[in-house]
């Protein structure tokens, strides 16, 4: 879904901001429907402004908490491995 790579103009993550409850929940139900190891949570988006940060911390958090006994991973780029970034 979109991604923070030069050139990518998608911005479909952005439907999702303010909605972390509800992603929440439905990632929560189709884990658990489909019998499911986990999360992977492939977020390769913009994350330099206060709705993204709070998307990506809420649904982690949510998922952690509604998902005690799953594994809830994350896949950012590398370019969002340093000490610096919001990501990190």
């Amino acid at each position: 879904m979109g991604g923070s790579w030069a050139g990518d103009v998608n911005d479909c993550w952005e439907y999702c901001f303010g909605k972390e409850d509800h992603v929440t929940d439905q990632l929560t139900t189709i884990v658990n429907n489909q019998n499911f190891d986990g999360v992977y949570i492939d977020y390769e988006y913009h994350y330099d402004n206060p709705a993204a940060i709070t998307f990506l911390k809420e649904v982690t958090l949510g998922l952690r908490e509604k998902l005690p006994t799953k594994i809830v991973t994350h896949a950012p780029m590398d370019v969002d491995l340093v000490p610096t970034s919001e990501y990190y």
